[in-house]
């Protein structure tokens, strides 16, 4: 069995786009929906994630939507299916940012397979 797992040097749940995610947008308020638009860039990342660096710049402080293990609670796929539907998620993103064999999915399958 597998358990999810965040990567350092990713930061795909960082570039935003809540037409692509329609359930991510069931599972926020208006004042989320709110806060994420302030938040991105015209290209589409959150303006505090520093892409040289791949971190973020308000990591401490950062709100509840970017907390994986809190947010994903709001999902009922998550209470159906745990870790499976967090590592899909993942999988899907990395994949749509970076590519299916980029050096951030060969990063997060190990990290996933070491559990």
């Amino acid at each position: 069995m597998y358990s999810w797992n965040c990567i350092e040097n990713c930061g795909a749940c960082c570039r935003f786009d809540l037409t692509e995610r329609d359930d991510l947008s069931r599972a926020l308020t208006n004042k989320d929906i709110t806060l994420i638009n302030s938040m991105t860039g015209k290209d589409g990342w959150c303006k505090y994630f520093d892409k040289s660096n791949k971190k973020c710049m308000i990591y401490e402080s950062r709100p509840h939507f970017c907390r994986v293990t809190e947010f994903s609670k709001s999902f009922k796929a998550y209470l159906k299916n745990g870790d499976k539907f967090l590592i899909d998620c993942c999988k899907q993103h990395i994949s749509s940012i970076y590519g299916r064999k980029s050096r951030q999915m060969k990063s997060f399958k190990s990290a996933v397979s070491k559990k």
